[in-house]
């Protein structure tokens, strides 16, 4: 829900200030399904708001669920669709949000990126994924206590809708979610990337390298180009030495491209002894692209020799698969 343009209605027709906070509390803190379940509100008053003000900004299109994860397909006001994740962990809920319809950056292992880019979305269609799921949570008495901007869309290049957005998430008149419980995930847009820590330096950041080596990491992210690794990793050694906070570097592993012990070695090269910087060892989410997962074999070789090279990683559980819970495979479907 757009609650400025919501607050500027009441106001210019004299509903106290008071009513804003029971709507907000109604829409953020209790995830109330419409207007009809505020019943704080007079009736008039509701179908009034409920015509002009739709309660959510999104409309499911489809569900999917699979053990621990679920996703949708959203329908936004313009009929274009946009995607969301929930993953359920031991001890917290994790909403993966997007923030584009599509992409422009055009990673070649991305569905999402297959389909181009179709706009931007705004704050409160980002922000409203997360307020999907806090109602399908309700039931169960939970809500989504974690949040990571790595669905359709790169964070950074709709870096304003991205802080408003934030701005809700964390404030306690909205959802209420600490800082260091949101994630931003990125290809590597240096320029926006040095405005992240004035504007909060508690979020995470995570990183997506792929490859160690600049020419083959433009063959997967094309835009990489406008981005040298030399560039980006010196600027990741600055937010890491003014935050003191772990960096999360995301990695792929794609058979035959990215999974030799040379590879490993060369990510030493760039790390370092940087004991800040981790390494996150994805299994690929095979897409319609010509792609695929490295063998069991070879991944062990990989991560033997990081073990070796005493470089810092997790090997991230796959998720979502039977789902297709990559970015974008739902709408290019």
């Amino acid at each position: 829900m757009n609650f400025i343009k919501l607050q500027n209605y009441l106001k210019q027709n004299n509903i106290p200030d008071f009513r804003l906070k029971q709507i907000r509390y109604a829409h953020y803190q209790e995830a109330l399904s419409g207007w009809d379940q505020v019943t704080t509100l007079s009736l008039s008053l509701r179908e009034d708001l409920k015509i002009k003000f739709p309660w959510l900004s999104v409309d499911e299109e489809k569900l999917l669920t699979d053990k621990d994860v679920s996703k949708a397909l959203l329908k936004l006001s313009d009929d274009l669709k946009t995607e969301t994740v929930l993953m359920r962990y031991k001890s917290w809920i994790t909403a993966c949000i997007s923030v584009m319809v599509g992409c422009p950056v055009g990673c070649l292992f991305c569905a999402t990126g297959s389909m181009g880019f179709k706009r931007n979305l705004k704050s409160e269609e980002i922000v409203d994924q997360i307020t999907y799921w806090n109602q399908k949570l309700k039931k169960e008495g939970k809500r989504v206590s974690r949040v990571v901007f790595m669905g359709m869309g790169e964070p950074f290049l709709n870096w304003e809708e991205v802080k408003k957005a934030i701005e809700i998430i964390n404030s306690p008149d909205g959802l209420g979610i600490g800082q260091r419980n949101i994630t931003i995930s990125t290809v590597g847009i240096t320029p926006k990337i040095r405005e992240l820590v004035p504007f909060s330096d508690q979020i995470n950041l995570a990183i997506s390298l792929h490859s160690p080596f600049q020419n083959e990491r433009e063959r997967m992210i094309p835009v990489a180009s406008k981005y040298l690794l030399g560039d980006l990793f010196r600027m990741s050694r600055g937010y890491v030495n003014r935050t003191r906070h772990k960096l999360f570097f995301e990695y792929a592993l794609i058979k035959d491209f990215n999974d030799s012990e040379k590879d490993a070695r060369e990510i030493k090269k760039l790390f370092g002894n940087e004991k800040l910087f981790h390494l996150n060892i994805i299994d690929l989410n095979p897409t319609n692209s010509n792609l695929q997962p490295t063998t069991k074999q070879r991944k062990d070789r990989f991560i033997k020799e990081l073990k070796k090279l005493n470089i810092q990683f997790t090997i991230r559980r796959n998720l979502g698969e039977e789902i297709k819970a990559a970015c974008g495979q739902l709408v290019v479907e």
